[in-house]
């Protein structure tokens, strides 16, 4: 018996000292989620309250329409704040907003026809915004420019 366990003892120290293979792989990226922050002012004829929200909307494309889905949502029942998403995947958001005028809106689909909307842009392009330390945009828009 004491030959035996000196065998498997002394054949198990062998299997450790052989090499180890090692695995050469590139350092991994560490991307990290960041915060966005959107001041919001709507500058319309409506009051914002509890019962008429600023919906506020994050999408992970400048494509921004029928059959866009967005990635988070928020409501605002004062004008002139912030909605402020933590979390956000590193990368670029784009950012849309509508009044609830007629006061019916649940977030829970696109805003019905003729309600005001706008959308962060420049030039009359989507402008995006990147999640983290300088995650943070203003979004002026009114009546104007209404959901077909």
């Amino acid at each position: 018996m004491k030959k035996v366990l000196t065998v498997v003892v002394v054949t198990l120290l062998a299997g450790l000292s052989q090499p180890v293979p090692t695995l050469h792989a590139a350092p991994a990226v560490s991307a990290t989620a960041g915060a966005v922050k959107i001041t919001v002012h709507y500058k319309g004829k409506g009051k914002v309250d509890p019962s008429h929200k600023i919906w506020v909307w994050l999408f992970d494309t400048p494509n921004i329409g029928p059959g866009a889905m967005p990635i988070d949502q928020a409501s605002l029942d004062k004008n002139d704040a912030d909605a402020v998403f933590e979390g956000v995947a590193p990368g670029q958001v784009w950012i849309a907003v509508a009044f609830d005028e007629q006061g019916a809106m649940a977030g829970d689909g696109p805003p019905p026809t003729g309600t005001p909307i706008g959308i962060l842009s420049t030039d009359g392009k989507p402008s995006p915004v990147t999640p983290g330390e300088k995650g943070m945009a203003t979004l002026t828009f009114d009546d104007t420019l209404r959901m077909p």
